[in-house]
């Protein structure tokens, strides 16, 4: 179920904006911290402190701050014309990720994080190709050329593999309702990126609640890491000696 969800997560991602609703899709996708903390209490058995939560909305607000800076009012206006099947989208992707953010810290007490790693590229590759297929037909990647591969080989190892193996790294001594937080920097980091000048982003203006938000969401990251209760990193599990 772990690979599934990373697999299938993306598709929602990207196919609840096509329903051209995108306030919507991101409103409802910031229900990631909170399905993630419910499961993480189910099949990990966090606990969080009763301050936990106002500092978790302090994160939220934070993100809202800084995709919504233009007009803080947007999302409000834009859902009242809001679309069901965007709606389903964005909840079956927030959803998804969160599975992913707690399996992948149940898995993580049995295999090793480059194993996990490894795995999560061979079984989640071919789940991608088949939605992929399903979607578009075959002739899905009939555009892509040879010279093509080598930049996909780099973004599958640089931002795709070693990215991942960080991210397990850290998650084995990390409970999955702090890592969930964490992962909200997301749109924080795009909307950075974004900002720069060609070709490395779109040159995209930077608004002042953005900083604001920014700087909450840094704040709340920090408090948690250091208020957090000092758990042992998982343990990989090694084989009885015959």
């Amino acid at each position: 179920m772990r690979w599934s969800a990373c697999s299938c997560s993306p598709s929602c991602s990207a196919a609840s904006p096509s329903c051209a609703a995108w306030a919507e899709t991101f409103v409802l996708q910031q229900t990631q911290p909170l399905i993630a903390i419910l499961l993480a209490w189910i099949v990990l058995g966090e606990r969080r402190r009763p301050w936990f939560w106002p500092t978790a909305a302090l994160a939220l607000v934070g993100v809202y701050l800084v995709v919504f800076a233009q007009d803080l009012a947007a999302p409000f206006s834009d859902l009242q014309h809001g679309r069901l099947e965007a709606g389903l989208y964005a909840l079956g992707a927030a959803a998804l990720w969160a599975s992913g953010t707690v399996l992948g810290r149940f898995v993580l007490g049995k295999l090793s994080l480059t194993t996990t790693t490894a795995v999560r590229f061979t079984l989640a590759l071919p789940v991608l190709i088949v939605i992929v297929v399903l979607q578009y037909g075959g002739s899905a990647f009939a555009h892509y050329q040879t010279p093509d591969i080598l930049p996909f080989l780099g973004i599958a190892l640089i931002p795709g593999f070693v990215s991942l193996l960080l991210y397990y790294r850290a998650l084995r001594s990390t409970p999955a309702t702090l890592a969930t937080i964490a992962e909200l920097a997301y749109p924080v980091t795009a909307t950075f990126i974004a900002s720069a000048p060609p070709p490395y982003g779109f040159n995209q203006p930077l608004f002042l609640p953005q900083f604001i938000g920014t700087g909450l969401l840094i704040a709340v990251i920090l408090i948690l890491n250091y208020t957090k209760d000092r758990t042992p990193p998982v343990v990989v599990e090694e084989p009885a000696a015959a």
